[in-house]
């Protein structure tokens, strides 16, 4: 007789986050302390929006590596406009211009030239951090208020913070949209077998296409909370941040094979490694030992996985006891 383990990521990771939270009470209860508790807030705010356009590419069994670079040519693009003074209704809207357009350049190697998406974007992120200098000698800075006003002046009841207020309206839009929309239908049959989806009748080409530009668009509000939090924007503010990007997608239970994926369960996952490295450092932990609880956090969720991925696996490592009459 045979058990089927049926994990359900976004409780596991509940659980996991309650414990946490449990351990920073009892250890460190100045940890929540309010500045600290909006400052970890605020990087989970950016974080958790581009998070959401990964968990999108992934569960069309697609990947961008290029996601740190992008935001980081969004980032110098957004200081350029910003140094005429405009407001941050303008920005953020240049900074979803921006994102939309350097996706769609990804998109397009993918569609057009049927390059893999990791290929694809692989490249284009090398494009990105190779063409950044041949624009900017390090750094954009003495940027004027306007261009910090999101970060410094825009808060709600004087305390939280705007990018707060933005990443709840995003939030909000992609639960309800990956739950009702017949567009999130069809990103998910995508990704459980393209050839079935193409013989239902789904545009994959539209559909992947519209992934991307959307992905564009939160890449671009993202960069825009980065960016607008300094009066000094470099070229590496977006750095290394699509592997934070996919590790919160991954940890929240998205597959890596496409086709299952929450944008709670990412909510999840993206609290889970926005926390982990300010509660070592208010703990005073090595800052190595941090990254090495995120990797063994990441490496944990990709074996659950793997596990919810192939059934079959599941059931042969997990059995119920055989009696002595083997039955």
């Amino acid at each position: 007789m045979k058990t089927k383990v049926q994990i359900r990521a976004e409780l596991y990771l509940g659980y996991f986050l309650l414990f946490i939270v449990l351990v920073l009470l009892v250890f460190a209860p100045g940890f929540f302390s309010l500045n600290n508790t909006m400052s970890i807030l605020n990087r989970f705010s950016y974080l958790l929006i581009s998070a959401i356009a990964m968990t999108l590419i992934i569960i069309t069994a697609n990947i961008d590596v290029s996601a740190g670079p992008l935001i980081s040519v969004i980032c110098l693009f957004l200081a350029a406009v910003g140094k005429t003074g405009v407001n941050i209704g303008v920005l953020l809207l240049a900074g979803m211009a921006m994102g939309i357009f350097l996706s769609l350049l990804n998109v397009m190697l993918i569609i057009v030239f049927k390059i893999p998406a990791i290929v694809a974007t692989l490249a284009t992120s090398q494009l990105f951090t190779g063409v950044m200098p041949l624009f900017v000698e390090g750094s954009i800075y003495d940027l004027p208020p306007s261009f910090t006003w999101l970060a410094f002046n825009a808060k709600l009841f004087g305390i939280i913070p705007g990018s707060i207020l933005i990443m709840i309206i995003v939030v909000t839009f992609f639960l309800i949209f990956m739950k009702y929309t017949r567009f999130s239908k069809k990103i998910y049959a995508i990704g459980n077998n393209i050839e079935s989806a193409r013989l239902s009748g789904i545009n994959v080409t539209k559909v992947t296409i519209g992934i991307f530009l959307i992905a564009g668009i939160l890449y671009g509000i993202s960069a825009t909370i980065i960016a607008t939090a300094s009066q000094r924007v470099t070229m590496t503010m977006g750095m290394g941040l699509e592997m934070q990007f996919i590790a919160a997608t991954l940890l929240g239970g998205t597959s890596i094979s496409g086709g299952r994926g929450t944008v709670l369960g990412t909510i999840f996952g993206t609290l889970i490694l926005a926390s982990i490295a300010p509660a070592s450092n208010y703990l005073g932990i090595n800052p190595d030992y941090s990254d090495l609880v995120t990797g063994i956090i990441i490496v944990v969720a990709v074996i659950i996985n793997l596990l919810n991925s192939n059934p079959k696996v599941t059931e042969t490592i997990v059995r119920l006891p055989k009696g002595a009459d083997g039955k």
